[in-house]
């Protein structure tokens, strides 16, 4: 078996090994799993002639990029609407006809007045 070759200071390995993914990617084995075997996750290479397998760092920070651009993309839909939600409120200058009830003498009465009586208000 060949000797590993000295690690050079400040200077990152290509591959992100297991142990290393799981601080970095915020999932479970298990979940990376299944999104590698759906093909959504970077597929890992095997470090020969070892059983170990690594990922390709690159890939993998892509991946994180992607993640992050889809959270940023969402939040920015969910401002949006409720940005839209508060215009709707603020364009509206109060009740309109529809909101009020069929009123044909065009003065806003008690409830429990007579229909066709008109109130007077000098007091």
């Amino acid at each position: 078996m060949p000797k590993p070759l000295p690690r050079v200071p400040n200077v990152e390995s290509p591959f992100v090994l297991r142990a290393e993914l799981l601080t970095v990617v915020p999932l479970s084995m298990a979940t990376i799993d299944r999104l590698e075997a759906d093909g959504q996750f970077p597929k890992r290479i095997r470090l020969e002639p070892t059983t170990r397998v690594g990922w390709l760092r690159r890939e993998v920070t892509v991946y994180l990029r992607q993640l992050a651009r889809r959270r940023s993309a969402s939040h920015e839909d969910q401002a949006k609407a409720a940005n839209q939600e508060v215009d709707a409120c603020l364009n509206r200058s109060g009740p309109t006809q529809k909101d009020q009830p069929a009123n044909p003498d065009r003065q806003f009465a008690p409830a429990s007045a007579p229909p066709g009586r008109k109130l007077d208000v000098r007091r």
